[in-house]
Formats: C-alpha cells, structure tokens, sequence
C-alpha cells in the first residue's frame, strides 16, 4: 500500500510538472508570441517610416529633379538669349561701324563751298565806283577802300580805269546803293607791280555834302586774308563792283567833273573755270562771273576751307571773248610783297 502510494505521488507530482511545464511553455509561448507581435509591429512601424522615408525621398528626388531641370531650361534659355544678345550686339556693332565709315567716307568727300550773303555783309559797302573825267568823255570803273602804311586812306583799282584821265573821284554808297560820299582823287597814282593791271589812288578831299569824314568808311576788305596761290578751279568766285549794265535811271552833278550816271553796286557770282599763264608771277583766273568795264578794278572774292578770301582784282578785257567769261588778277601778284 505504501508502494502504491508512492507510486500514486510520484505519478501526480509528474502530472502537476508535466501541467507547470506545460504552463510555463504556455506562459513562455505567449509573452513570445506578443514579444514577436512587438517585434512585428516594431518592423512594421519601422518598415512604414522607412517607406514614408523613402516616399520623402523619392518626392524630394523628383522635386530636386523637376528643380534642376527648370534651372537646366532657364539656364539653357539663359545660353540662348545670351547667344541672339551677342548676334544682335554684332549686328549692331557691324552697322555702327558701316555707319562710321559711311561717316568717314562721307568726310573725306570734297564739301561744296558756297559764299554766301552772310559771308560779304560786312565787306560790300568797301568797294567805291571810281569816276574819271577823260579828253574821250567820262569813264567809270571801280575800286576798294584800302589801308597802307603810308597811305591810311587809299583806293586799290585797275590802272586802266584811271589811265589818262584829268580828274577822278570816288563814289561811296550804302548798303542800299544810297550814296554817302564823294572824294576826290589825289593826281599821284602808285603800284606794287609793274607787270600788273593795278593802281594805287590817294583819297583826296570831299566834294559832297553829305560826306562824312574819310576815315569813317568801311576798309575792312584790306583786313582779309589773301587766297592761295593757285585756288582750284571750280571754287567759288564773287565780283563786287558798280557794273555798267547796272545803270540807274539818275545822274549825279559831281563838281569837276560834270554830269554822271548813277550806277548800282552788284554782286555777282561764278566759279573758277581756268587759269591764264601768260604773265609773269602766278596766274591769273579765267572766271564764268560776268565782268565789264564798270565793275572792272573792283573786288574779286574766293572762299576755302579756311572762309573767305581777296582772290585778286576782276578786269575787263577787250582781247577774243575774255570780255564775256572775265580775268581776275591773282592778288598774290597785286601786292607781291605784302
């Protein structure tokens, strides 16, 4: 009996292990199970962060990409409006610098020179109508106020106009053709050059009523520069003078000499058209200005780059058809040493 109660004991002392076993596996298999639920969710969790992660990365990535290739198209827009800029600018320095040398091109054409009333307004009242009383009758010429050393008040003409005449006397008028003097002529006649159609005449006294004194006149053509020696043909030409086409409808009683016709001043125009060599010194112009034997002795003008300028004295010829086209006496041969 006490074998079989120890055999009994020993029996439910194995079930109650066998059950403890049981149950501590049962517990241990649980709090596993759950330890690996954890486990799970942690991975989960981790898994879903690591995917969201990824989603941010990868949203990130396309955003950076989207970014880069708009910075790549503005860029490569940049890369095209820089390279039409830089075609334009050539384009416009090409043209800047076709103009600039149309520019320069076109200062290097001969500019055409043209003297114009501005240019004579000052020196025209200075050019006198010269009148001679002659055994032939009564000659009119004309002459410029000039100012020498010697002789301040002093008419420059032709020696023609005066040649074998008994009295002369010089006529003054204003800028309207009104006259305002008249002198006489000293008998002394003077000349620079032998070789030349000029006379030098000393301003005597007043025979006219109106007269104002002498030196009150206008004799700034002597201030003007001499042209060149030989200016070019085609330039410009004036003739100032008191031609005998330009004959008023009046006469003017002028003691010691007698009745005379008032003539107007006129300005005419032309150009060089040649030279005449066939004197000694320069030569002298062949000039399309009209000349005649009133405006003969006067006051030839020419104008270069430098402005206006005495070309010399228009005379009148009588030799083929000179008396037509007109010479001008090349002043460098007037007043050779002046």
């Amino acid at each position: 009996m006490a074998k079989r109660i120890t055999i009994s004991l020993a029996w439910h002392i194995m079930v109650i292990g066998i059950i403890v076993i049981i149950f501590l596996l049962s517990t241990l298999g649980f709090f596993s199970y759950k330890l690996y639920q954890k486990v799970l969710t942690t991975e989960k969790i981790q898994k879903e962060i690591l995917d969201k992660q990824n989603i941010d990365i990868l949203e990130r990535e396309q955003k950076s990409k989207v970014l880069i290739d708009l910075q790549q198209k503005a860029l490569d827009d940049a890369k095209l409006e820089l390279t039409k800029t830089k075609t334009d600018a050539e384009k416009t320095n090409a043209k800047i610098k076709s103009l600039s040398q149309a520019v320069e091109n076109q200062s290097l054409l001969p500019k055409e020179i043209v003297i114009s009333s501005n240019d004579l307004a000052s020196y025209t009242t200075g050019v006198v109508q010269v009148i001679c009383s002659k055994s032939d009758g009564i000659s009119s010429g004309s002459g410029t106020l000039w100012t020498f050393k010697e002789e301040p008040y002093s008419v420059v003409t032709n020696y023609h106009v005066v040649k074998d005449s008994i009295k002369c006397v010089i006529s003054l008028t204003n800028s309207v053709n009104e006259t305002i003097g008249i002198f006489k002529i000293k008998d002394a006649v003077y000349t620079f050059n032998k070789n030349t159609d000029e006379a030098i005449l000393s301003i005597g006294e007043s025979i006219y009523s109106k007269s104002v004194p002498i030196a009150n006149y206008n004799y700034s053509l002597s201030t003007v520069r001499k042209c060149q020696n030989d200016m070019p043909v085609g330039s410009p030409v004036v003739i100032i003078g008191y031609p005998a086409y330009a004959k008023r409808n009046s006469t003017l009683d002028i003691n010691t000499i007698g009745m005379v016709n008032v003539i107007y001043r006129t300005v005419t125009n032309g150009i060089i058209s040649g030279y005449d060599s066939s004197q000694p010194g320069n030569a002298n112009y062949f000039v399309s200005a009209k000349i005649d034997n009133g405006n003969s002795g006067g006051m030839a003008l020419g104008k270069d780059g430098k402005g206006l300028c005495i070309l010399g004295l228009p005379t009148w010829l009588t030799v083929g058809n000179y008396e037509t086209q007109g010479l001008v006496q090349n002043i460098s041969n007037i007043f050779p040493a002046q």
